[in-house]
């Protein structure tokens, strides 16, 4: 069928049920990977009449019947409604299982399966996009786009409003991981609960994102990267008493690291600091990487 991307999910959520049966949620941010297909499977389940049931194979499932994904995605329902079947990419889910699955009749249940990060000439890639019953959503972590459609929903969802300062604000201290970004909104609505007309403005973006958040994995970062083991340990330690566990540091770490190599990358084909700065996200303040001499 088609490759959706990122930007392009929320709208194509809206209509899965009828664009395709069989769906391939992969990429490098896993947050984003797991929750979309979550989102696919209750959107599919809703849609159904009366509503489809959520059956997810293990890998042990899969492993002891080889052919129960074809099964399961093949039977009709005994109470009716059609039901969403989860898998996770593995090994044992070769590509001729697929091409059987996608090339065959119609299914009687959906197919959801999750992996990670799959390169364009991966046979399991190539055949849910070709595919007519089949579509594959890339998940690569939040662009600019889809951060502020996130920020939309996650906080209509919380019954609360957001001015456009504060919404453009925040889009700029998330950074591109998914899952990390989600947190900071949750964290961010939950403190606005009680603003006045139940709107966010750029004040409580300003308290709960760019102080607590940002700041304290900055100095998280910037004690692991200088190697001070001590001062690093124990800003994880308070990002852990705030409810954030080591993994989301750790996703953040990883796409600052990358940050940076986009930054020094830009530099090298002669790219002037202010604009290779910019290419990173959560954007840099300036000031505080540029020396009187020279850039740290």
């Amino acid at each position: 069928m088609v490759a959706i991307k990122t930007a392009e999910f929320s709208s194509f959520l809206k209509s899965a049920a009828k664009r395709a049966e069989a769906f391939l949620v992969h990429g490098a941010d896993a947050g984003q990977v797991a929750e979309h297909a979550k989102a696919i499977a209750a959107q599919l389940c809703a849609g159904s009449s009366p509503p489809g049931e959520i059956l997810r194979l293990s890998d042990q499932d899969l492993t002891q019947t080889p052919g129960r994904l074809a099964t399961e995605a093949r039977s009709l329902p005994m109470f009716g409604g059609r039901p969403v079947i989860m898998v996770r990419h593995a090994p044992h889910l070769t590509p001729a299982m697929f091409e059987d699955l996608l090339g065959g009749s119609p299914l009687a249940g959906f197919v959801i399966v999750e992996a990670g990060n799959l390169k364009r000439d991966a046979k399991i890639r190539q055949l849910f996009e070709k595919a007519k019953n089949a579509a594959a959503i890339a998940c690569y972590g939040a662009d600019e786009r889809s951060l502020q459609q996130l920020i939309r929903d996650d906080v209509k969802a919380a019954g609360l409003t957001i001015t456009a300062d504060a919404a453009q604000r925040l889009g700029g201290l998330l950074g591109g991981d998914w899952a990390v970004s989600r947190a900071e909104i949750v964290k961010l609505t939950l403190y606005a609960a009680d603003a006045d007309g139940g709107e966010i403005t750029l004040e409580h973006v300003d308290a709960i994102v760019g102080d607590s958040s940002a700041h304290a994995f900055e100095a998280a970062i910037s004690a692991t990267l200088t190697g001070n083991a001590a001062q690093a340990l124990g800003q994880i330690d308070g990002l852990a008493a705030a409810g954030t566990p080591a993994s989301v540091f750790l996703n953040v770490l990883l796409r600052h690291m990358q940050g940076l190599h986009i930054v020094a990358a830009a530099i090298e084909r002669g790219e002037a600091f202010d604009s290779a700065v910019g290419h990173m996200r959560p954007k840099l303040a300036v000031a505080r990487w540029q020396g009187g001499s020279g850039h740290r």
